[in-house]
């Protein structure tokens, strides 16, 4: 047994069929399947059923894919753990909180016209709260508190709070609305560990108002299509986070309305071990660099646009 016949079956697993699974690895389909079949051989057991709408896992093929995942995982951390030659080509793993990918993106694309051999690899934070190891991730780009005792870490950019209603709601065409007009909504509130951040800000948006809608916790998180389907059918609101770089909702049927409280900002940053290598801080060096200038002009117009009057909300 080889890496190669691990990937193959793994890529096949994931991907649903062979063709896919030779795309993905760059390689003829029947390379690909003979891998495969040489694993079934010496496993003893067949590991997909397949057919014309693809390949499905048997039950002896699930009990090792969990174990080939660990394995390939394995691999990859010895790997990247020893120094290479070319330390612009090693990879890097970064976990991303929630509608973060386009802050994400942007800095990866600047990272790569500076270093063209860099390799970077992200993580979805609110998938992983469960089984996440900070040891599986370099960087993190996220909303939660940060320990400064372990961690450097550096601002990315601010966001503002807004309220995800249905498109129908009576509200949904305004600019901007207050949380004292949905007091009377139910709030749908998620699993803190998905999004530690939004969670915290929204029970400190909540004392501070002064107003406490109506909460209904346990609910499955906004950018889930549960959360959506709740927001769409006018079965509650979430509160969520804005800014150039958040894929806030973009969906049918749901309507984010900034709220009218321009202070209560939650801050994005980049953060990463004391001891990382010199990879991981170049990589921040292109964070600042892609992201300075769209904030700051953000803000500018955001501050102007946003009314500051008293609402009972602020001070």
């Amino acid at each position: 047994m080889k890496l190669r016949h691990l990937q193959a079956f793994v890529a096949v697993a994931e991907e649903g069929t062979f063709s896919r699974a030779a795309r993905r690895l760059e390689l003829a389909q029947p390379p690909l399947s003979r891998y495969v079949h040489e694993l079934e051989q010496e496993l003893g057991s067949e590991l997909f059923v397949r057919g014309r709408s693809g390949a499905a896992l048997t039950p002896a093929g699930w009990l090792v894919l969990e174990r080939a995942l660990a394995v390939l995982k394995t691999f990859r951390d010895i790997r990247d753990f020893v120094p290479s030659s070319d330390t612009s080509a090693r990879v890097l793993h970064i976990g991303i909180g929630w509608g973060l990918w386009e802050a994400f993106e942007r800095i990866r694309t600047l990272h790569a016209s500076r270093f063209p051999a860099a390799r970077v690899t992200a993580a979805d934070l609110s998938l992983a709260h469960d089984s996440h190891d900070e040891r599986s991730t370099d960087m993190v780009i996220t909303r939660d508190r940060v320990d400064a005792s372990m961690f450097e870490r550096q601002s990315l950019f601010e966001e503002h709070f807004v309220a995800l209603i249905s498109e129908r709601h009576r509200l949904a065409s305004r600019e901007s609305i207050t949380l004292s007009e949905l007091v009377s909504e139910p709030l749908l509130l998620f699993d803190r560990r998905l999004e530690p951040g939004i969670w915290d800000r929204t029970w400190a948006l909540i004392r501070l108002a002064g107003t406490r809608p109506r909460i209904v916790d346990g609910q499955p998180p906004p950018w889930a299509l549960e959360g959506m389907a709740m927001i769409a059918s006018g079965d509650g609101f979430y509160l969520g986070a804005s800014s150039p770089f958040t894929q806030t909702h973009r969906a049918s049927g749901v309507a984010a309305v900034p709220l009218r409280w321009p202070r209560m900002r939650l801050q994005v940053r980049l953060a990463w071990r004391r001891d990382a290598a010199p990879t991981v801080k170049e990589f921040a060096r292109s964070a600042r660099a892609a992201l300075a200038m769209d904030n700051r002009l953000h803000w500018r117009r955001a501050e102007k646009a946003v009314p500051t009057e008293a609402t009972g909300e602020g001070g």
